[in-house]
């Protein structure tokens, strides 16, 4: 099964529509706290005193005149300049791949496709380091011929991640493009190696250098190469029904239109908006009022949320000129009460990765909720390893585990026919909707939290617990009352967006 054609249940409960002037109060109330939000971080961003140790840069903007550049964010000013060297190698793979196809025989084409690939990788990411690539893909595939258990690869391949994503000191010199690279190849290898184990292999790959081939071309096509993770079944389904649909080409104008709007209004919004810099400053943030000090982390959310619409957007854009299917780009965070469907629709791949290769087989065969805890538990483990085995991120994990166990137990509460069955009896769709607006607020905050510690670190992701949680939620100060019954309007919104994309998807059925 490819993550393309994962079944998904019937939900429980569907939205019921809500009186229209009870829905436009919501919108109105959150627009207007949203606006103020983005006030709130502009006017911090103004009184901020940049000084010794801060990363920033110094633009004359037309019309704006001189304003400092927030670069402190070490991925977006990292990933940046690589995307710019990049890009021209993604062009000269869209010419190998697209007219080498047309005249070159079909075994010359994939050769040619591979080396023009190689060596690309070896411009973006020195040679030193492909050949360590190569060296981890002969490993990962001798595992496999080996032992011929999955369990086998596992073991085998563990300790490499590990030491990949935890040592890359001793791998380069620059910790970015081993990230950025070796990880993500080992991960094609992985999934290479296991998918051929289930049987998820084409009848011509009856040779073990045909195979190993077949994993290399996989792990090294370049638009896959970094940022989105396919699983191999999934690329080699792409590949199959490549001849048979044509290329939206207005889609694909679109889609490009979309990522460098994105892109430039980053670089446009750092020289005006600094939440990365005043959260290095933890002394500063703990002087700022509680609204300007809670904006600034709702700016950090939506920052990551944008910020990765161009990570995996542009790569993106080139499969879809290669007439590929890359997944959806991550769900805007700003719309999404319950954070189990952040999971399964921000980074798409690595979900569906952790899913095919460790959840489901934990589950099989009875998916007994003992079984699906112990997944989810194992799962969180493996995006812990993938993260880096730090205090911020322990946390984030944590609270995310407490936060999918409550959307767990609850779901499986009402999944009780008793319990369904007494409340559609005493409770309309319309009032139920409203008490789950409330019930949904308490997985919300465990999501919040562990975000402001991922995206903030420890310092500051323990600030807004202390500051907002310790000072004001148990204290039962009106901060508190006025953050709960704006977390209702946005637990309303975020069940009215979910009930509009669901009514459209069954109008896509239809059609």
């Amino acid at each position: 099964m490819t993550s393309s054609s994962v079944q998904h249940r019937a939900p429980l409960f569907l939205y019921p529509a809500l009186p229209k002037w009870e829905m436009r109060l919501y919108w109105v109330v959150l627009i207007t706290v949203l606006s103020y939000a983005y006030f709130c971080v502009y006017d911090a961003s103004n009184h901020f005193q940049w000084g010794y140790g801060f990363s920033f840069k110094v633009h004359d903007l037309p019309f704006f005149g001189t304003r400092i550049k927030d670069t402190t964010n070490w991925e977006w000013g990292r990933w940046v300049p690589f995307a710019l060297q990049y890009i021209p190698a993604l062009l000269g793979h869209i010419v190998v791949f697209n007219v080498g196809e047309k005249f070159l025989p079909k075994t010359a084409w994939e050769v040619l496709t591979l080396a023009y690939s190689i060596a690309a990788c070896s411009y973006l990411f020195t040679p030193w380091l492909v050949t360590l690539s190569i060296i981890q893909a002969t490993f990962v595939f001798g595992m496999r011929v080996l032992t011929g258990k999955t369990m086998g690869v596992w073991i085998g391949v563990l300790p490499i991640l590990w030491y990949t994503l935890h040592r890359t000191s001793a791998i380069h010199d620059d910790p970015f493009v081993v990230l950025l690279f070796m990880s993500y190849t080992l991960l094609s290898y992985i999934s290479y190696n296991l998918d051929y184990l289930r049987g998820k292999h084409r009848p011509e790959e009856n040779t073990h250098l045909k195979s190993f081939f077949r994993m290399m071309y996989y792990a090294f096509y370049l638009p896959y190469l970094v940022s989105l993770i396919v699983l191999y079944s999934d690329f080699e389904r792409q590949l199959q029904e490549r001849p048979k649909k044509e290329r939206n080409w207005k889609d694909i104008i679109k889609f490009a239109a979309r990522i460098t709007f994105w892109w430039l209004f980053i670089e446009f919004m750092l020289h005006f908006m600094y939440f990365e810099a005043i959260f290095k400053d933890v002394r500063f943030a703990y002087k700022l009022t509680e609204d300007r000090f809670v904006s600034l982390g709702m700016a950090v959310g939506a920052f990551f949320h944008m910020k990765y619409v161009v990570i995996f957007g542009l790569p993106a854009m080139f499969a879809r000129i290669d007439n590929m299917q890359p997944q959806e780009g991550p769900m805007c965070l700003i719309r999404v009460a319950l954070y189990s469907k952040i999971w399964r629709n921000f980074d798409r791949g690595l979900y569906a990765f952790f899913k095919q290769y460790i959840f489901v087989p934990i589950c099989q065969p009875t998916f007994s909720l003992p079984r699906k805890l112990f997944g989810v538990i194992i799962s969180y483990m493996f995006v812990l390893l993938w993260h880096g085995f730090h205090h911020n991120n322990v946390v984030w994990i944590v609270l995310n585990v407490l936060e999918l166990f409550i959307e767990i137990g609850a779901k499986s509460v009402y999944a009780i026919p008793a319990v369904k069955n007494t409340r559609e009896r005493y409770i309309s769709d319309r009032a139920f909707r409203r008490i789950l607006a409330w019930l949904q607020i308490v997985p919300f905050v465990f999501g919040l939290y562990s975000n402001f510690y991922f995206l903030c670190g420890s310092k500051i992701g323990y600030a807004f617990v202390d500051r907002i949680f310790w000072g004001e939620t148990v204290t039962l100060q009106w901060p508190f009352f006025m953050l709960i019954t704006t977390g209702y309007f946005y637990c309303h919104v975020a069940m009215e967006v979910e009930r509009l994309k669901q009514i459209k998807q069954e109008k896509q059925k239809e059609t």
